[in-house]
């Protein structure tokens, strides 16, 4: 059975855009210098919603705290939560064809079960007792 990295590229619009995914189950959405993190299921929710928004312009689609919409202007905002992304069309579509292909890249890794596997950096090793346990397992003197 295969193994793959901690993190693994997804997909890659340029050094600046691109999609990461994780063992711990997280996809990472680098814009510029801002990293968002998506659980699996929530970047696929992402990754729907951009293909069903770039079908339809001038449409708002929202899903949950994710809500899309491109306007006349040419200007696309992607809502995600908090966070709000302004995007000429054109970086919309390529992140939309991103999306997807982070998805089907993500499906691939999980298909071939390599994230299942425990990597050998990540052994069952025991970590150094803290402090204060030190502190427990020696007796202080009676004095």
């Amino acid at each position: 059975m295969l193994r793959a990295p901690h993190f693994i590229r997804l997909a890659e619009i340029d050094a600046r855009h691109f999609i990461n995914g994780c063992r711990h189950g997280l996809v990472h959405l680098t814009w510029d210098r801002v990293t968002v993190r998506f659980t699996r299921d929530e970047f696929r929710r992402l990754a729907g919603l951009l293909a069903r928004s770039s079908a339809s312009p001038e449409v708002l689609f929202r899903d949950g705290e994710l809500e899309a919409a491109c306007h006349a202007d040419r200007e696309c905002e992607l809502r995600l939560g908090s966070l709000t992304l302004t995007l000429a069309l054109e970086e919309y579509h390529a992140l939309g064809r991103a999306a997807q292909e982070a998805v089907a890249q993500l499906d691939k890794i999980l298909d071939a079960g390599m994230w299942d596997q425990r990597g050998s950096d990540e052994s069952e090793i025991t970590p150094p007792p803290s402090i204060l346990e030190r502190f427990r397992q020696h007796r202080f003197s009676d004095n």
